[in-house]
This record gives structure tokens, sequence and C-alpha cells, in this order.
């Protein structure tokens, strides 16, 4: 493997936590949500966790595809 394919891999792996994180930022909020916020709120937190786990997806695809390149 390459230098900038490994540094490309490291940048996708590092998107990859950071999305994770964030997804479970998101369902943690809308969890508490749940109990006191408004509809609208709870709305806007499962377009962001829908979002976020469809990124999730394209960056494990991308790192699927750069690993089986190498």
């Amino acid at each position: 493997m390459g230098l900038l394919t490994k540094k490309i891999l490291e940048y996708q792996q590092k998107k990859l936590v950071q999305a994770e994180n964030s997804l479970k930022s998101h369902i943690a909020k809308k969890e508490r949500l749940e109990e006191i916020g408004s509809e609208k709120d709870i709305t806007n937190q499962d377009k962001m966790i829908k979002i976020w786990s469809t990124n999730i997806e394209k960056i494990k695809q991308e790192i699927n595809k750069i690993q089986m390149k190498e």
C-alpha cells in the first residue's frame, strides 16, 4: 500500500469515528427530547440520525474501495 493510499485510508477511518460519534450524540439527544422535547425537535433529530447513518455507510464504502484496490 502506497503512502498516499495509507494517508487517505487513515483520513477515512478518522472521518468514520467522528461520524459515529456524531450519530451517537444525536441518538442520545433524541432520547432526552422524547422525555421533554417538542415534536419538531424530535423530528429534527430523526433527520440528523438519518443523515449521519447515510454518511457512515458512504464512508464505509469508501474504506472498502480503498482496501480492495490494495
